[in-house]
């Protein structure tokens, strides 16, 4: 448990470094994210085991129509995602003082399809350790 939330509030102070917030400024239409092919694949509820916790499991849900929510993820809550090409961006939200209280977690996605998303992290604009997700039905 410990070490996912160490590894949640790293993910959330490196996603409001300075290439993140660069990052923050990208605009996206709509028609954009319409034409991805990814979009109707990440649609759902990911999640992936919370370490040392054997039944217990966190990550986010993705809504069609661009609203995301966390799961399980008390210290972090997600907002709204978009997909552009091979990114996944999702815009968060935070109540820990030390922390920005907004920013946006961007993800490379290595690979995805109706049972599994495995990203990568894009921290200070360099890619990060695979994360494995499975899709909840």
């Amino acid at each position: 448990m410990k070490k996912s939330i160490l590894l949640t509030l790293f993910g959330v102070m490196t996603a409001c470094s300075p290439s993140s917030e660069k990052k923050s400024a990208i605009g996206f239409s709509s028609t954009a994210s319409v034409l991805n092919p990814n979009r109707e694949k990440l649609a759902g509820k990911w999640l992936r085991p919370i370490g040392g916790q054997q039944r217990e499991a966190q990550g986010f849900e993705l809504q069609e129509n661009g609203t995301a929510a966390s799961v399980n993820i008390h210290t972090l809550q997600y907002e709204k995602w978009n997909v552009s090409d091979d990114t996944l961006y999702l815009w968060y939200s935070t109540e820990i003082v030390d922390l920005v209280p907004k920013g946006i977690d961007t993800f490379l996605i290595k690979e995805v399809d109706d049972s599994e998303l495995i990203l990568s992290p894009i921290i200070r604009g360099n890619v990060s350790d695979i994360e494995s997700y499975y899709k909840e039905n």
